[in-house]
């Protein structure tokens, strides 16, 4: 089959399963909008202090399977969320995930004297990219750009500082030694990310980040390279995000240069994003995205995801995903349907 007929195919797909989502959840969301949810208001109140507030988030996202792949569902989140602020000014997270084995993703002690300096240890997310710090319930699409899976170091062991220098920047900084306590001895990586957030811009709000990381062994070559990386490495990126009134436009950036120990030469990767977001109504979105990487040794890869995303309630979002490989992608059409619960 072409990949005119694919894209045809894919098109056609996309447009019947938006379609019949929009027919099935408009009349459900426009109701919800009219009236409480007084289950929901009771879970949080029941679940939800200063000093402890417990939340969930479940996903079943479902592949009907095109261009040759085969149909499948995957529950890739079944997770727990617990946190809360004590006295002294103490606060903690913890958050697993039970869709499959067991997983403790969160593990994090925070301290804050006030509100301009956090001090923070355990496990949880390195300050790098904007979407990799972006809660998994509250993504544009399915799931994050290639870039930012392959290049941006993940949940790490360390210690990380956050100071705000003025209302509108911080500062946040922190050394890791990888994604368990079990690493090698060398495994160690620093980072470091500079945010903007409020920015007026026109009639809407920018912000923006600039983030780099180096270190060693497994804490910078993981997710790139594999657990077996040795050598050293440097990671490097920027973000940025624009909202005004009913459009949203995001971008990033980022790069990784490696050094093995072994070998002559180096590797390089890197990939960038751009995704245009429109409120169609107060609980219906579509998006647009262009999504670029390279892999090590390969060649730019271009694919390009048109997303439309639904509110039936205020727990509930679902979402239709089209990803159509651009000339020369080694990428195949797939079609993606994310239904979600999740209460935090």
């Amino acid at each position: 089959m072409s990949w005119t007929s694919l894209s045809r195919l894919g098109a056609r797909s996309f447009i019947v399963l938006a379609s019949a989502l929009f027919g099935l959840v408009s009349g459900a969301s426009l109701e919800a909008q009219q009236r409480p949810e007084p289950i929901v208001d009771a879970l949080r109140q029941r679940f939800s202090s200063e000093g402890m507030t417990l939340g969930f988030l479940l996903r079943a996202v479902v592949d009907p399977g095109v261009d040759g792949d085969p149909a499948r569902v995957r529950v890739d989140q079944a997770r727990l969320r617990l946190y809360g602020r004590l006295d002294g000014g103490f606060s903690y997270r913890i958050q697993t995930n039970h869709a499959s084995t067991s997983t403790l993703l969160d593990a994090q002690v925070s301290w804050s004297p006030g509100p301009e300096f956090v001090v923070s240890a355990g496990r949880f997310k390195t300050p790098f990219s904007q979407e990799l710090l972006d809660y998994v319930g509250v993504l544009d699409f399915v799931d994050r750009s290639r870039v930012v899976n392959a290049l941006a170091p993940n949940r790490q062991v360390g210690v990380q500082v956050e100071t705000r220098l003025n209302e509108h920047v911080d500062l946040v900084a922190g050394g890791f030694t990888g994604a368990t306590s079990a690493t090698a001895d060398e495994s160690l990586i620093g980072v470091v990310r500079l945010q903007g957030s409020g920015f007026e811009l026109g009639s809407g709000m920018l912000d923006v980040s600039a983030h780099l990381a180096g270190g060693r062994e497994d804490a910078i070559g993981a997710r790139a390279l594999g657990p077996t990386f040795s050598g050293d490495g440097l990671i490097y990126g920027f973000d940025a995000r624009f909202q005004s009134g009913d459009v949203t436009l995001k971008g990033e950036y980022i790069r990784g240069d490696w050094d093995p120990d072994f070998g002559v030469l180096d590797v390089d990767a890197d990939g960038l994003f751009i995704t245009f977001g429109y409120m169609l109504a107060e609980n219906r979105q579509a998006l647009i995205r262009w999504d670029r990487y390279t892999a090590p040794g390969a060649d730019a890869d271009d694919v390009l995801l048109l997303g439309f995303n639904v509110w039936p309630t205020g727990p509930a979002k679902v979402q239709v995903n089209w990803r159509i490989p651009l000339k020369d992608s080694t990428e195949l059409h797939k079609l993606l349907i994310n239904f979600q619960l999740g209460v935090s």
